[in-house]
């Protein structure tokens, strides 16, 4: 993991917010995700969040929920703060400003794209795909708030706004835009952090059944890994209609526009959570018997597997039978594994569990 944390810190650090969707809003994302995951997901990603960090630990971040607030709690000492975001440039006001400033290439596009190769990398250290899930699980919440994924240049800000940070608002809530967005126009409090309280979880709770219930999960049976540049560019396009729309810099939002953040958020929060599951589910497949044989007097099969993980092969006469018996146990090396056994039973029933 060192090597992997010192290529991080490699990274500069610009002292602006992104935060998207504060702690909150992370864990809203990371909590709808889990909800949905298969059970091989579910129990890799609990392993790989379980693995110390040496002096990046965070008790407070200590399940998959939690973790999503991991990447803020050390992007400073990281130097990764650039990661959390992506500066498409966008003129919103339509004063004819050139928007050929170019994007910064290590971006959030960039940074879940490398998380998804490291975990897909079965050579690779639980230590370092550990960090990378926590990253990715972060990262998927950040390219849904739109002022990560734009910059709006104009001829006050020909470099660009950051996102909504130099854009100035005045309330008694927020400073400038981009911190708005943040909040999702209210819809989020930003004082809700990890650890949860019992309180806290149940704050949580409630407001993520009621983006559940607006926006109902549907299992994604492509299984393709997807391109996070479409998403980045989904966001930079709500940035135009939604974000800079029914709003002056130093003026205060009015209701319809914070509605409108409001409804927003949900939408988008329920799309990360739903986008983050349909990853993990594709990056740790369900596991499923195939390749039955039975040459030579052995009978076996084949299963498919997350490498280095310990499965049990397990048997019973009768489907009935109070108990599994356990036959062995295989760690995988690669995406497959495989049993056989002398065929010398009339009946037997088997199951592999990870």
């Amino acid at each position: 993991m060192n090597n992997f944390l010192i290529c991080l810190c490699a990274l500069l650090w610009l002292p602006f917010s992104v935060r998207a969707w504060n702690a909150e809003g992370h864990m809203v994302v990371a909590q709808i995700a889990y909800y949905h995951l298969n059970p091989v997901a579910k129990a890799r990603c609990d392993a790989l969040i379980a693995v110390s960090l040496g002096s990046f630990n965070s008790v407070g971040t200590s399940n998959f929920v939690t973790s999503a607030t991991w990447a803020d709690n050390f992007k400073s000492a990281l130097g990764t703060g650039g990661w959390h975001y992506i500066d498409l440039p966008i003129n919103a006001n339509l004063d004819g400003t050139s928007t050929n400033i170019g994007v910064d290439s290590s971006n959030v596009v960039f940074a879940i794209n490398l998380c998804i190769t490291n975990l897909q990398n079965p050579g690779l250290s639980q230590s370092n795909q550990a960090v990378s899930l926590r990253y990715l699980i972060h990262f998927a919440g950040d390219i849904q708030q739109p002022l990560h994924c734009s910059t709006d240049v104009s001829a006050a800000h020909p470099a660009g706004d950051a996102g909504g940070n130099l854009f100035s608002i005045t309330s008694v809530n927020w400073g400038n835009l981009h911190s708005l967005w943040d909040s999702g126009g209210g819809f989020l409090f930003d004082s809700l952090s990890a650890p949860l309280t019992t309180a806290n979880q149940n704050t949580l709770n409630a407001k993520i059944a009621l983006i559940e219930a607006a926006y109902p999960y549907n299992y994604d049976t492509n299984r393709t890994i997807p391109n996070p540049m479409a998403w980045a560019q989904e966001g930079m396009n709500l940035a135009k209609t939604n974000c800079y729309v029914g709003i002056t810099n130093s003026t205060t939002p009015t209701t319809n526009y914070l509605n409108t953040a409001m409804a927003t958020t949900e939408q988008r929060m329920a799309q990360g959570g739903h986008r983050l599951a349909d990853l993990l589910n594709t990056l740790f497949p369900p596991m499923v018997l195939t390749s039955l044989t039975h040459t030579n007097g052995n009978f076996g099969f084949s299963w498919n597997t997350v490498s280095n993980s310990s499965y049990k092969v397990q048997w019973k006469q009768q489907l009935s039978d109070p108990t599994w018996n356990d036959l062995t146990n295989i760690t995988a090396i690669n995406s497959s594994a495989s049993f056989k056994e002398k065929f010398n039973q009339t009946q037997r029933f088997y199951r592999v569990s990870q």
